[in-house]
C-alpha cells in the first residue's frame, strides 16, 4: 500500500471517531479549515499543552516506526481515553498442580528373612493391622537356625566355657571362649531375638522356630508373608509405616521451578476431605523428567487424624513469590510483533494530552498485570484504553512525515 493510500485510510478512520487531524499527502488543504486538528503531531520542538516544550518527547526517544501525538482537550472524552499509574507491587503467582499421597520413607521399614525356612505362625495376618515395636509378626522354622542353636548349646555345656565364667590363662580356653561368643553373635545377626537367646542359655533347650519382630511401630501396609510358605534369604515379608506423617509428591513444570523453595507453605485438597490440609515443601528433586518436562517436589503433610490415605490423589496450591517490581495493567500493552509498546500519557491543565510511545521489556504476568523490567519509571501514567487507535495514529504519522507533521505540508 502506498503512502498516499495509507494516509487516506488513517484519515478516514480517525475522522469517523472524531479524531481527524492532518491528512496524508494529496488531501485537499481546504478540508483542514473545516476540521480543526484533533490528534496531530506537534512540530519539533512544539509548544506543549501546558505551555512548555515537548522537546523531551522528540521522536528520537520513541520506538522505531512510532511518533508522539497530541490530542485536543475537546477530543479526549470522545476518545474514551483511560489511564493507570505505574506503581511498585509484590508479584505473587498461584501455582496449582496435582500429586499423589505417598508413605514417608523415613518412617517406613521393610522386613526381610535372613535365612531360608518355613513360616509356621503368622500373628500379623492382614494388611492394615497396627503393630508396636518388637511385636512378633511371624515365626519361622529354619534348619539353619536350629542347627546354630544346637552348636551354641554344645559350647555352653562344656566346662568353664559358659558366658561370664572366669577364663583360664591357657590358650585353649581363650580360643573356646571366642568360638562361644561368635556362635552367639551369629544368631543375633540372623535376627534371632535376644530374649530367645537368653532363654536358650537358661533352659539349654533349642526352640523349633524363631520370631520375626517388628522393627518399628506403625501400620502393616504390605504383606507378602503367607502361612506355610517357604522363604528364601532376602525375601520381603512385611512393610510397616508410621502414617502420622505422609508425603505428597507433586509435579512442577520447569518454568516454575526457580520460584519454588524449601520451607514454602502449600494447601492440599483431597477428595473426601472437606477442609484443605496444610503442607510444607521439604525436598525438590534435582532431576527433571525428560518426558513430561516436570520436576518432583515433596510436601510433608501431618496426618495425626489418619484421614489422609497413601495413594490418594491430591491437588496442591502454592503461592510463588516472583519478587517486587513496577507493574502495568495488561490492557495497556500493545503487542507489536516481538516488541511490547505502551503509551505514556502527559496530561495538561486544559484537559489535553500528549501521548508518547515507549518500548518496554516485560517480566511475568500476574493477576492482570505485567512486571516491567525496563522502559518505564514509577509514577508514569499509561493508557489502558483506546491504545489501539493511538497505536494506529502514531504509526500513520511516522510513515506520513514523522514528528514534524506530514510530508508535503
Amino acid at each position: 500500500m502506498t503512502r498516499r493510500a495509507l494516509g487516506a485510510l488513517g484519515a478516514t478512520l480517525f475522522a469517523a471517531l472524531g479524531l481527524g487531524g492532518q491528512c496524508a499527502q494529496g488531501t485537499d488543504h481546504a478540508g483542514h479549515a473545516a476540521h480543526a486538528p484533533v490528534a496531530s503531531v506537534a512540530p519539533s520542538p512544539a509548544p506543549s499543552l501546558d505551555g512548555g516544550s515537548h522537546a523531551d518527547h522528540a521522536p528520537a526517544g520513541a520506538p522505531s516506526g512510532y511518533v508522539p501525538i497530541t490530542i485536543d482537550p475537546s477530543r479526549v472524552g470522545p476518545l474514551g481515553l483511560a489511564t493507570a499509574k505505574v506503581e511498585e507491587r509484590d508479584f505473587t503467582r498461584n501455582l496449582r498442580t496435582v500429586g499423589i499421597v505417598a508413605l514417608d520413607e523415613r518412617r517406613t521399614a521393610h522386613v526381610h528373612a535372613k535365612v531360608k525356612g518355613f513360616i509356621e505362625a503368622l500373628p500379623a495376618d492382614f494388611v492394615g493391622k497396627t503393630v508396636t515395636k518388637g511385636e512378633v509378626l511371624a515365626a519361622i522354622y529354619s534348619q539353619t537356625v536350629y542347627a546354630a542353636q544346637l552348636e551354641y548349646l554344645a559350647f555352653l555345656k562344656q566346662p568353664r566355657l559358659s558366658l561370664g565364667d572366669p577364663i583360664a590363662d591357657d590358650a585353649e580356653s581363650k580360643s573356646r571362649e571366642k568360638i562361644l561368643e561368635a556362635s552367639r553373635r551369629r544368631l543375633l545377626l540372623w535376627d534371632v531375638p535376644r530374649a530367645q537367646i537368653d532363654r536358650l542359655e537358661k533352659t539349654l533347650e533349642p526352640q523349633r522356630t524363631y520370631a520375626i519382630a517388628s522393627p518399628r511401630a506403625g501400620v502393616l501396609v504390605a504383606k507378602q508373608a503367607v502361612f506355610g510358605n517357604y522363604v528364601e534369604p532376602g525375601a520381603e515379608l512385611f512393610t510397616i509405616s508410621d502414617l502420622s506423617n505422609l508425603w505428597t509428591l507433586i509435579d512442577v513444570y520447569e518454568a516454575d521451578v526457580p520460584h519454588v523453595a524449601l520451607g514454602q507453605s502449600a494447601r492440599l485438597t483431597v477428595e473426601g476431605i472437606a477442609d484443605p490440609l496444610a503442607a510444607k515443601v521439604t525436598f525438590i528433586s534435582p532431576v527433571i523428567n525428560e518426558a513430561t518436562r516436570t520436576l518432583k517436589v515433596r510436601l510433608d503433610v501431618p496426618n495425626t487424624t489418619g484421614k489422609l490415605k497413601p495413594g490418594a490423589f491430591a491437588t496442591a496450591e502454592l503461592d510463588l513469590p516472583l519478587g517486587r517490581g513496577l507493574a502495568v495493567p495488561e490492557t495497556s500493552v500493545v503487542h507489536a510483533g516481538t516488541r511490547k509498546i505502551v503509551f505514556v500519557v502527559h496530561s495538561a491543565a486544559d484537559g489535553g494530552a500528549h501521548i508518547v510511545p515507549r518500548e518496554v521489556v516485560l517480566g511475568p504476568q500476574v493477576a492482570g498485570h505485567f512486571r516491567v523490567t525496563s522502559g518505564l519509571a514509577a509514577g508514569d501514567v499509561v493508557a489502558t484504553s483506546a491504545q489501539f487507535l493511538i497505536d494506529s495514529e502514531s504509526r500513520l504519522r511516522a510513515t506520513s512525515g514523522g514528528p514534524g507533521g506530514h510530508s508535503g505540508h
